[in-house]
């Protein structure tokens, strides 16, 4: 399944357009479907947005689904923006 975020949400700054991004996703997940998600260059993921899309997703299914679900295709910037944010949630609940 390929998500266009740009098509998906306003923009991606606040926790109800996360909530759109998480709603797609879990959706996806449902159907056994892989995930491509297409971030435009131009989007700038906030904290909020990614706690209430991406983070709501780990929470419900775990980083492990995550990795071998979703994949990302976008600028170099918002790859190593999401891997970051992965890593943090990584750290925090490894333990």
């Amino acid at each position: 399944m390929l998500i266009t975020l740009n098509s998906l949400v306003d923009n991606c700054s606040s926790n109800s357009q996360g909530v759109k991004l998480f709603n797609a996703l879990d959706s996806a997940v449902h159907k056994n479907n892989e995930i491509i998600i297409v971030v435009d260059n131009n989007c700038s993921l906030s904290s909020s947005f990614l706690n209430s899309s991406i983070g709501s997703f780990l929470e419900k299914y775990g980083i492990d689904l995550f990795k071998s679900k979703v994949k990302f295709k976008g600028s170099k910037n918002q790859f190593n923006r999401i891997s970051e944010y992965l890593n943090k949630f990584s750290n925090l609940y490894s333990c």
